[in-house]
């Protein structure tokens, strides 16, 4: 019986023994591996959600909040998202040349996150979109999970700026739209950048403006588990963020991740996931807005 017990033992000391070493290899392999930040699926190693908002609000303390006008009551407006480059550009020039080519176009465009793929590529997407601002106009960017992997928030901060920050579109006739970036890149506000946004909103209640609008990354409803669990919203902030929406009379809520459209209306609060537009995908699309009395929207097939 004795020999038995201490055989058991010995057994479950063995198998421990082997879980670690499982366990220390995984985390080699996946620190090991150059392509894909695998351990920043699991946990984020670089800046917290409230030291990239404390970056982001000395940014705009130096720069300002944007006032665009526009000279129709109703304008079109550009949306791109989750490009997800590496060394190939082809849907991202087909956006830019689109874009600068409809002479309709609102002077500003929309990025909601993921702009590379992997490590080394801001530099070269901040080349790409390059003939934008030489052309006037601007595009307002949103920081993705891939932008954060590899510890690049950094340098993404350096070519584009702000991750949190509204601006405000007035039209002809003196319509005012707000439109206010928030940083999901971790898949959550942070203690910080959540007082903030209740601010904003509640401060906009009594500013007459015809449309709400925030863009970010992540999705808020998570309906399939083709992201698992990265970057995704906890379900006790999602509802928090959901009944701050709806109480402060946000129109729609824009978002990427997923890499396929989907809507959601909660709260009279219309969630919009938009399609990916990077050439890894077998359909990619790029979407436009009409921005008027109401908000319509239709998805640019670009493969």
């Amino acid at each position: 019986m004795k020999n038995r017990k201490n055989n058991e033992e010995g057994f479950l000391r063995s198998l421990r023994s082997v879980e670690m070493t499982a366990v220390i290899l995984l985390l080699v392999l996946l620190a090991a591996c150059k392509k894909y930040d695998l351990l920043s699926i699991f946990a984020s190693f670089s800046e917290s959600p409230d030291e990239r908002f404390a970056m982001s609000m000395d940014y705009n303390s130096q720069h300002g909040y944007d006032k665009i006008f526009v000279d129709e009551d109703d304008y079109k407006l550009y949306v791109m998202t989750d490009m997800h480059v590496d060394y190939s550009t082809n849907n991202l020039d087909t956006y830019i040349v689109d874009y600068l080519e409809d002479t309709t176009a609102a002077p500003f465009s929309l990025c909601l996150g993921d702009l590379v793929y992997e490590k080394g590529h801001l530099g070269y997407v901040y080349e790409h979109v390059k003939p934008v601002s030489d052309a006037g106009c601007k595009i307002y960017y949103t920081v993705g999970n891939h932008d954060l992997y590899f510890d690049q928030w950094k340098e993404y901060f350096e070519k584009f700026g702000s991750s949190t920050y509204w601006f405000e579109v007035q039209t002809v006739s003196g319509f005012k739209d707000l439109y206010v970036s928030i940083d999901s890149g971790n898949g959550t506000l942070g203690v910080d950048q959540r007082a903030w946004l209740e601010k904003i909103l509640k401060d906009s209640d009594n500013q007459g403006f015809r449309h709400k609008i925030v863009f970010t990354h992540t999705n808020f409803f998570k309906k399939d588990n083709s992201q698992g669990f990265n970057s995704s919203f906890n379900l006790e902030e999602t509802y928090d963020l959901a009944d701050l929406f709806a109480r402060h009379g946000v129109d729609i809520v824009l978002q990427g991740h997923a890499h396929y459209r989907d809507l959601t209306v909660f709260k009279n609060v219309s969630y919009l996931r938009l399609d990916a537009l990077g050439d890894h995908f077998e359909e990619a699309f790029y979407t436009i807005f009409s921005i008027g009395d109401k908000i319509n929207y239709e998805f640019i097939k670009v493969k």
